[in-house]
């Protein structure tokens, strides 16, 4: 019995204690678990400096040592503006000005960065900094200083605007510059014989120019070398008095991207076979395209060239622009898709519908064509002429007194129904648009078999006519039209020929600009 009563007891024990960690489990689960004051969820973990390292905490909370740190990147900046390094003054002043220094401290950044970007020509920054200075309270220091300087930079740049008086340009195809060599003994006797400005001519294709390391050597020039080529050609010309202008064929410039993108390319519809044909130019409706020629532009202001002519070589023809995204943007406009197979037929000439009394009893599918037709041409002229104005502001808002010129066709001036059909231009709609200045290269018909004085006084009547009774009654000053003229036997063309005889020249107002084209078959 004495055994069996020694097994009840443990086994009661036994009991007793699984029943009190029942118990003490059951109290656990009831008990809230242990919440973390507010805010500590998220602290952030302990800086420990390091014994070569400035405490950032300590930085933050001491206001001398950060008075400290904001003199010492102001002498940075201004010790990189006496070394002429203003690129690097402008990086350093944004930075200490981003950190909020104190007020006079602020003052001397916001001027300082002002004249840095007076040296490199950035106007509109210029001018920002200036007005922050000159709307301070009156008393305050360079507050007269900035109000005078921003006086004088809105004078220079109203000046710069308008083309300057009595332009005698020549203009070269770009392989028909002198070498490094010779350039600078040409362009000293041209500014003696009274030429202003240079005009380079890019063409429509890349070209080998000579390199300067070997008389013989030749070979694609990229965009760098292009770069490198005009600046100091810029830089030369300057130095002598001499503007510098570079024309250039937004369809072709497609041709100096780093690799020829199939996708930019143009299409054209080829009547006689009724399909899409790839163009050897570009299209301007891409919006990759368009970016890339802003770029493109903006490398050609950056080595300091004078202006940029946009000239039309190679136009927008009846048949050209037919896009995927050209097509994508006129339904999005008109609700109406253009079908170029339904439009376009052999022998199609939409000059004969222009005018009543050329146009045949038409149909009503006809005429819906003829009116879509009519849509398409008024559009491509328009979006042509916007994707180039939206190209120059953004252009001019980094490169303020560049100037920008466009070419009309003498036919938009003379005939301009066919001119929007055959070139999408449309002279009148350009004329109220913000370009420097328009250019007028008359037509040569190259077949015909007139001797020199035949075609110049052909240019003669077509120029005087296209540019006295239109484009000159529109724009506000003759300075703002350049006209065109082949230079005779590689010689410019004189204002006054002699006593006895009348110069192409002597109809057009004091002022207007004059281009001798010393280009091969000009």
């Amino acid at each position: 019995m004495s055994v069996l009563s020694h097994r009840f007891v443990n086994f009661f024990r036994i009991a007793i204690v699984c029943l009190l960690c029942v118990g003490m489990f059951a109290a656990c689960g009831r008990t809230r678990s242990v919440q973390s004051p507010p805010g500590t969820e998220s602290l952030p973990p302990l800086i420990e400096a390091r014994p070569d390292q400035e405490n950032p905490m300590l930085e933050v909370q001491n206001p001398q040592r950060i008075r400290q740190i904001h003199e010492r990147l102001f002498q940075e900046a201004q010790d990189s503006f006496e070394a002429q390094r203003f690129h690097d003054a402008i990086r350093e002043l944004t930075r200490l000005l981003g950190l909020r220094p104190q007020a006079d401290l602020e003052r001397e950044g916001r001027w300082w960065l002002g004249r840095s970007y007076d040296h490199v020509k950035d106007w509109d920054s210029a001018q920002h900094e200036y007005r922050r200075l000159a709307s301070a309270p009156t008393g305050q220091r360079y507050q007269s200083n900035s109000s005078q300087r921003l006086k004088e930079i809105q004078r220079l740049l109203e000046q710069q605007k308008r083309p300057p008086k009595n332009t005698q340009a020549i203009r070269f195809a770009l392989n028909q510059l002198p070498g490094f060599n010779g350039f600078d003994q040409g362009i000293m006797k041209m500014k003696q014989d009274g030429v202003t400005t240079l005009l380079i001519d890019l063409g429509c294709e890349k070209t080998t120019v000579q390199s300067s390391s070997s008389s013989n050597a030749e070979r694609l020039y990229e965009i760098e070398d292009l770069q490198e080529l005009l600046g100091s050609y810029a830089k030369r010309s300057h130095r002598i008095g001499l503007l510098l202008y570079v024309g250039v064929n937004l369809r072709c410039l497609g041709h100096w991207a780093p690799s020829q993108h199939q996708v930019w390319r143009d299409r054209m519809y080829q009547v006689d076979i009724g399909t899409l044909t790839i163009n050897k130019r570009f299209d301007l409706f891409h919006p990759a395209y368009q970016e890339f020629l802003t770029r493109f532009l903006a490398q050609l202001c950056q080595v300091d060239v004078d202006g940029l002519i946009f000239l039309n070589d190679h136009p927008l023809g009846i048949f050209d622009g037919v896009t995927q995204i050209g097509l994508k943007r006129f339904k999005k406009q008109f609700g109406v898709g253009f079908e170029p197979s339904a439009v376009f037929y052999p022998g199609f000439d939409p000059s004969q519908t222009s005018t009543k009394s050329h146009r045949p009893a038409l149909s009503k599918d006809s005429s819906t064509k003829d009116s879509l037709f009519w849509r398409w041409a008024g559009w491509k002229a328009r979006e042509r002429l916007t994707i180039l104005e939206a190209a120059v502001s953004r252009l001019r808002s980094r490169h303020p007194t560049v100037q920008f010129g466009l070419e009309l066709h003498p036919h938009s001036l003379t005939d301009p129904v066919d001119a929007l059909v055959r070139y999408a231009e449309d002279a009148m709609d350009a004329a109220g648009r913000p370009f420097s200045f328009f250019f007028v290269r008359p037509e040569i018909d190259r077949r015909s078999t007139f001797t020199q004085q035949s075609v110049v006084e052909k240019l003669r009547r077509i120029s005087t006519k296209a540019v006295l009774d239109r484009l000159l009654p529109v724009v506000d000053d003759p300075r703002r039209v350049w006209v065109s003229m082949p230079a005779q036997g590689g010689k410019r063309l004189r204002p006054q020929a002699g006593s006895n005889e009348a110069s192409p020249l002597h109809n057009f107002p004091a002022g207007i600009g004059v281009v001798h084209d010393l280009r091969a078959f000009s």
